[in-house]
């Protein structure tokens, strides 16, 4: 007749009670036997290593989430149904295969969502912001649309006509460091959009501050691509065509800055000038007078 074997039996309850004991839910006298068991049993001591990276695993995969009711519930059940006598190696299959389960209706259903939609915000900003940075590249960049030796503020005045030629002293005074060398309303060939762009010299490179009638875009409400708000003006920001642009919107206009400085650099001065050119914008739409945008441009 065969003894039993009764260190095997031992390790099998021990490692029945290794989730309770990992949680801290033994009793007092349980948790100190498996406590002893294993600091003298090297199998048990690996199972318990392994449930305790898979539980870190599992924790740190979902900590943001919270399960339904429904699938909390189902693991429970799943976990009651294992019977003691199964092998640990197959109670382990058993655990991971409902938590994956798990994190599949999670990860499938809320984190694919909140990806599309990041997505498509961010295609909603680099669409809006490209307008601005067509506008820096074909003028100023590319058709070198500015004088070597800035233009005097009463021409540039005059190119603005009555309506825009007062935001020359918004850009001026809330620009340090730039010199406007030409400011004016222009087009990009093929479209009937108009520009009022300013185009300034400073910090070693040419930077553009553009605005432009809002056609009916939007911006998303918030967003990796959203850059935080200035004086209560949201700003937004993307990369385009080896150009850093921010973007803030009134309620008649988008405006742009754009250049090939660096992402905070861009920020920063897109911070300094939204809130004012903003309120420029707004008060006047609030002014009878229009300047046609229809006509031909002056450069």
């Amino acid at each position: 007749m065969k003894a039993p074997n009764f260190e095997s039996e031992r390790c099998q309850r021990i490692g029945q009670n290794l989730d309770a004991y990992l949680r801290g839910e033994l009793p007092a006298e349980a948790q100190s036997q498996v406590r002893h068991h294993l600091e003298t049993c090297e199998a048990c001591k690996r199972e318990l290593e392994v449930r305790t990276r898979l539980r870190k695993a599992v924790r740190l995969a979902v900590e943001s989430q919270i399960a339904p009711d429904e699938l909390r519930l189902s693991i429970q059940r799943r976990l009651r149904q294992m019977q003691p006598e199964q092998e640990r190696v197959r109670f382990r299959q058993g655990l991971v295969a409902a938590l994956v389960a798990g994190l599949c209706l999670l990860l499938g259903a809320v984190g694919i969502r909140q990806l599309l939609q990041v997505q498509q915000g961010r295609r909603l900003v680099e669409g809006v912001l490209a307008l601005g940075v067509s506008d820096h590249i074909q003028c100023a960049i590319k058709g070198h649309n500015y004088p070597e030796v800035a233009n005097p503020p009463d021409q540039l005045r005059e190119k603005l006509g009555p309506q825009y030629s007062g935001l020359l002293a918004v850009v001026q005074q809330h620009l340090p460091g730039f010199e406007i060398l030409e400011a004016h309303i222009c087009s990009i060939p093929g479209s009937p959009r108009k520009y009022i762009h300013f185009i300034t010299r400073g910090r070693g490179t040419i930077l553009s501050v553009i605005l432009t009638r809002r056609e009916g875009e939007h911006l998303p409400g918030g967003g990796e691509s959203n850059s935080g708000a200035s004086a209560g003006v949201r700003l937004f920001e993307a990369h385009l065509q080896g150009m850093n642009a921010a973007g803030f919107e009134s309620k008649g206009y988008w405006g742009f800055v754009v250049s090939d400085l660096n992402r905070d650099a861009t920020l920063q001065i897109a911070r300094e000038l939204a809130p004012p050119l903003k309120s420029s914008l707004e008060a006047g739409e609030e002014s009878p007078a229009r300047l046609n945008l229809g006509a031909d441009p002056s450069s």
